[in-house]
């Protein structure tokens, strides 16, 4: 076998380089697509059908672990704050915050209580089937029907990013189907944001 000189092995190694280079940045790219389908693909097939139904109604989708006060920007699991009226009837909303399965980052979740099927406008509290039906530790399907505007960034400290209108969109009652159908089921399969008692106050091509 002839011996390599010097020079000839250098020039060699160089022009190895930019291959090797070359399968890493392969290598890294099928990774992410890898992590990305993982992700999808560890949810369960009941969050998974969930995912589907957000998705046939063009919303965002998320699911996560509903947090305790000791992973919170609140002091209360479901925390209840006013808001402005429309017609006199409050637009009040509950928040709570979540550790997403799918991504692994904690959003602040604005809940609207009139589309709660015992709101009380009245009662300027958690509507007792938000208290009842979201518990700490326990988890939430989750399409928020203006897939456009969320997830927006926060600044808490806790919670890093957030979302809203994750409720019925009450197109059966003339509402701007501009915005998609949105939802909050629970473990027990309960849509708990599917009232449209008050769908009322919003007339064909009003805003929320």
């Amino acid at each position: 076998m002839k011996k390599i000189s010097h020079a000839v092995l250098i020039y060699m190694l160089a022009a190895a380089q930019p291959v090797a280079f070359t399968f890493g940045i392969l290598s890294f790219h099928d990774d992410a697509h890898a992590q990305s389908a993982n992700s999808t693909a560890s949810l369960s097939q009941k969050a998974q059908n969930y995912q589907q139904m957000c998705n046939a109604a063009g919303g965002y989708f998320q699911t996560g672990t509903v947090n305790s006060t000791t992973n919170n920007d609140y002091p209360q699991v479901t925390n209840y704050t006013s808001g402005k009226k429309r017609q006199g009837i409050p637009l009040s909303h509950t928040h709570i915050e979540i550790t997403s399965a799918i991504d692994g980052n904690i959003y602040d979740v604005a809940i609207d209580n009139v589309f709660a099927t015992d709101y009380d406008p009245n009662s300027y509290v958690v509507p007792p089937s938000y208290v009842n039906g979201i518990q700490a530790g326990g988890n939430l399907y989750l399409c928020s029907g203006n897939p456009t505007k969320v997830p927006y960034t926060v600044s808490e400290s806790v919670a890093s990013a957030g979302f809203d209108w994750v409720h019925t969109n009450c197109a059966a009652s003339g509402y701007s189907t501009s915005f998609k159908n949105g939802f909050i089921y629970n473990d027990q399969g309960v849509n708990l944001t599917n009232s449209q008692t008050y769908c009322y106050l919003w007339p064909s091509s009003s805003s929320n």
